[in-house]
């Protein structure tokens, strides 16, 4: 004779653990120092990643400069680590709006990241770089 033992498999329900990955705040990871080394001259110097998600940190610094009463503007990118396309945006927009302004955009550049965009992009879009 054989015996059945039936065993009950109840479910329970399992907590999903979705994490959202938590953003540092822009101006953490791109710090922007703002000065006016002469009266003819605005520089804006720019330090760390310029990406998606600091691009419009980035904007704002530049398009700020460019409203200021010095004929040229100049954006350090001497120590940025990380230069993406939205980056590139910016700096075509600020190139377009001193266009209409009369003011002057130069920019110094060294970090690889930042000339090998400028390179690709130089078919379409051209700077003034120190």
């Amino acid at each position: 004779m054989s015996t059945v033992i039936a065993t009950q498999i109840t479910a329970t329900p399992t907590k999903r653990c979705t994490a959202t990955p938590q953003r540092s705040d822009p101006a953490d990871r791109l710090r922007v120092s703002i000065t006016q080394p002469s009266k003819s001259v605005t520089l804006c110097a720019v330090a760390g990643e310029v990406d998606q998600f600091t691009a419009e940190h980035f904007r704002r610094a530049v398009i700020g400069c460019l409203n200021t009463a010095a004929p040229a503007v100049v954006v350090d990118l001497s120590q940025i680590t990380f230069f993406g396309v939205a980056g590139l945006r910016v700096l075509t927009e600020a190139r377009e709006w001193v266009g209409h302004t009369g003011r002057t955009l130069r920019l110094i550049t060294g970090p690889r990241c930042v000339d090998r965009l400028l390179e690709l992009a130089s078919g379409t879009t051209a700077f003034d770089i120190a």
